[in-house]
């Protein structure tokens, strides 16, 4: 019996799923370094958890991310963008805040698994209220640098490992965080 498309995506994406939800790898502000490896198929598709620690403060967040990244022609040079959700959990205020980020990023492949990158974020929408329900707000800004290493499944598709040490521009502060992504070229 032959799958139909929809159905061998959605097969191949359970294990990774079920991956995903179960290791709590995660992100402040989720900047990863995923570019197609492909000169033909320079579209390149990714989902990503992440972790990560404050360096000021006693707290820790996780998040997930979906990412578009196109590669520039035949040059190691890819674009992203990037929606991002995350939960930061300060030990010492008892705070938990819920934030939905959007990010632009550039990477540059060194070679075929390796890169680096960087990024601009912004935060829209979030917990940080009386109410506890997310509201639009004018957020706080985010930027990073990025290292990343991409373990090819086949062709078209790769896992990812990465590291960020991000600045939060509008808190000033600093954290680091690690990446685990699942990609495809389309």
């Amino acid at each position: 019996m032959e799958l139909n498309p929809m159905t061998k995506k959605h097969f191949t994406f359970r294990p990774l799923l079920w991956l995903l939800l179960t290791l709590p790898m995660m992100s402040y502000a989720q900047f990863s370094a995923s570019v197609s490896r492909s000169e033909e198929q320079k579209s390149f598709i990714s989902v990503s958890t992440s972790y990560g620690q404050f360096f000021e403060r006693d707290a820790w967040f996780y998040g997930f991310s979906g990412e578009f990244s196109r590669r520039l022609n035949k040059l190691p040079i890819g674009l992203a963008g990037s929606l991002m959700w995350d939960q930061d959990i300060d030990i010492k205020k008892d705070k938990i805040v819920n934030t939905f980020t959007t990010a632009i990023t550039g990477s540059y492949l060194i070679n075929d698994r390796w890169s680096v990158g960087t990024g601009l974020g912004k935060g829209f929408m979030d917990t940080d209220n009386q109410d506890k329900n997310y509201k639009f707000t004018n957020g706080d800004w985010s930027t990073a640098v990025f290292f990343g290493y991409q373990i090819p499944l086949n062709l078209k598709s790769s896992l990812g490992l990465s590291a960020s040490y991000e600045y939060n521009m509008s808190a000033n502060e600093t954290s680091f965080s690690l990446d685990l992504s699942y990609g495809f070229s389309l």
